[in-house]
């Protein structure tokens, strides 16, 4: 194969590669392209590369100093792994001296990298890969390779370049019109109420005093029983001492401006209060002890990212997932494990509530989906009004 055909090649490969599974490209120079895409706590990686003829010597060469550079990739970007092919796109018809160096290489797989060597030759239109190697990663990409072609109609190398670099550009303004839908301005509204009200508690006798909380409107079965439904809302505003309030600031102002930006101001409100109040209830349901807090509102907020993850699955993972996944997880088994000190059932309910109120407000510049939203309230609805009126915890 001719110099420029292999080039031309290659870059027809990515094209394919960023179109088609979405992988990034890294970096590039004349004989080399390195492509990569996340997906959870891993990554996968793929280095195209033009070559000649195959050393042994050259390729584990070439493993380990990928394998050095993912390393210091896989650490900076906070994924668990890195796994991957250096495939070596062979502009000489040696089949058989592929085949035999390929098969001779194990690999890397070491730390949190794994590498593997692989070879294609365009005039066989052969894949070539160690026995072993046998994922579905490698499959797909000796299915990409064995059915791409280039002919003279084709368009050059640097069309393709330039055809990657848009459609990058064109992902990353719909990422941008994902994330900065709307300003986080009622996040700070929140955030200035509930430090506003502490004060105020602090003054009155302190934010720890029960008799201050009970007058504030805390959770207090005996008289949302008495009649003071008001007190499904009112918690969602108090804090029982500077710890609760700065941890719980803390939570709503990473999760509340990302969710604001992510739904927009009206959208947001709603599903914070919804979240909220499902919080309160699981707790006067389930729990006879007084309680107070934003907590099962952030957690609806978690909900809410949730279910932007149903509806847009790729751009999660790509994205927030793994580390929405982790955090929320460590959260949960925290209030298990201290559940006379955390009101897990407001954290559940608070969960529960915020994903369905998601659902009810549905994600901005999405088809409306009248019937998933008319369920996602019917339901949210019935789960409160059947909680409401159980007459709360009784010992």
């Amino acid at each position: 194969m001719e110099i420029h055909a292999a080039n031309q090649f290659m870059w027809k490969i990515a094209y394919r590669l960023v179109r088609e599974y979405a992988y990034t490209v890294l970096h590039s120079d004349s004989d080399s392209i390195h492509l990569m895409r996340h997906k959870g706590r891993s990554s996968q990686y793929v280095q195209l590369r033009l070559c000649d003829f195959l050393w042994g010597a050259t390729v584990h060469n070439y493993l380990e100093e990928t394998a050095a550079r993912l390393e210091g990739i896989r650490q900076q970007i906070g994924v668990r792994t890195v796994k991957g092919f250096v495939v070596f796109i062979m502009r000489q018809p040696f089949l058989g001296a592929a085949e035999e160096t390929v098969h001779k290489q194990p690999g890397i797989d070491e730390l949190g990298i794994s590498l593997s060597p692989a070879a294609y030759v365009p005039e066989e239109r052969q894949w070539v890969t160690g026995g072993q190697y046998t994922s579905a990663e490698s499959a797909i990409l000796e299915r990409l390779f064995t059915e791409t072609t280039v002919s003279e109609t084709d368009p050059p190398a640097p069309f393709w370049a330039n055809e990657i670099e848009q459609w990058e550009i064109r992902k990353q303004r719909e990422i941008e019109a994902v994330f900065f839908y709307g300003k986080p301005r009622v996040t700070y509204v929140f955030l200035i109420l509930i430090a506003t009200v502490f004060i105020l508690m602090e003054l009155s006798g302190g934010s720890q005093n029960m008799d201050v909380l009970i007058s504030f409107g805390a959770k207090y079965n005996p008289l949302i029983q008495a009649g003071e439904w008001w007190r499904f809302i009112t918690p969602i505003f108090l804090h029982i001492g500077f710890m609760h309030i700065l941890f719980n600031g803390m939570a709503l102002h990473s999760l509340g401006t990302l969710t604001e930006q992510l739904y927009g101001p009206i959208r947001f409100f709603f599903i914070y209060m919804a979240a909220g109040i499902c919080g309160v209830t699981a707790s006067y349901v389930f729990s006879p002890n007084l309680s107070a807090g934003a907590s099962g509102a952030i957690f609806g907020l978690f909900g809410s990212l949730l279910y932007f993850g149903t509806q847009n699955r790729q751009l999660f993972y790509r994205t927030l997932g793994s580390n929405v996944l982790f955090v929320l997880g460590i959260n949960l088994v925290i209030g298990f494990l201290y559940p006379n000190v955390i009101d897990n059932f407001a954290h559940l309910g608070g969960l529960f509530g915020g994903f369905l109120s998601s659902a009810v407000a549905g994600m901005p510049g999405r088809p409306r989906q009248p019937g998933q939203k008319l369920g996602a309230a019917a339901l949210l609805l019935f789960l409160l009004w059947i909680g409401m009126q159980s007459g709360g915890w009784q010992p």
